[in-house]
């Protein structure tokens, strides 16, 4: 996929729905929505080994909420955010040294709810040129690629069962090298996955 092609894809993500993430939101969304604190994550492509791929991390064991597990950049808003997009940019600063200009973003997805009481929003972003990385220690233990082309074939992805207040519940995980890819980081890439196979008869 060429940069243009990549950008028109990444800024048809904001205006379509998400059938994953709104099945998804059934679940969590039995509260009021605006109970949820925002927080927005950053869906980051760059160029590696001749091809695009997503920047994702492993949440440090030392943090007090999801420790251990496969995430992208990103976090809660703050009240000097200028916006969502903001607080994307932020938090990868924060968690893997990116600056703010490193990265051209796009419309954000509409949020995905969670069990811990967070609406999060994805960001869509790329650059150009592979960033160079600088872990926050505390907060991430390692920072990893994706190829994009593996996350865009839904027949990679396994479908797993898990309970949630008495409810039989299925979801996608995506196993990659030794990482096991799941929860809200493999909702949000699935959703992204189910578009795609539609979006490329449109372009």
């Amino acid at each position: 996929m060429n940069t243009e092609t990549l950008r028109h894809f990444l800024k048809s993500l904001s205006s379509q729905q998400h059938g994953l993430l709104n099945k998804r939101n059934t679940l969590f969304i039995e509260q009021p929505a605006d109970s949820f604190r925002p927080a927005a994550v950053l869906l980051a492509l760059v160029p590696r080994q001749e091809e695009w791929q997503i920047l994702l991390t492993k949440r440090a064991e030392t943090l007090k909420h999801h420790t251990g597990q496969v995430a992208f950049p990103g976090g809660g808003y703050d009240e000097e955010d200028a916006s969502l997009t903001e607080t994307a940019l932020r938090e990868a600063h924060e968690e893997v040294g990116t600056p703010c200009h490193t990265w051209e973003t796009f419309d954000i997805i509409p949020p995905c709810y969670t069990p811990s009481g967070y609406a999060v929003y994805t960001v869509p972003a790329l650059s150009e040129t592979e960033p160079r990385l600088t872990l926050n220690p505390s907060e991430v233990a390692e920072a990893f690629y994706v190829p994009l082309s593996l996350a865009l074939d839904t027949a990679n992805y396994q479908q797993r069962i898990f309970q949630y207040q008495n409810r039989t519940v299925q979801a996608p995980a995506l196993p990659y090298l030794h990482y096991d890819i799941w929860g809200l980081t493999a909702s949000i890439l699935y959703s992204m996955a189910e578009h795609f196979r539609h979006y490329r008869y449109r372009k």
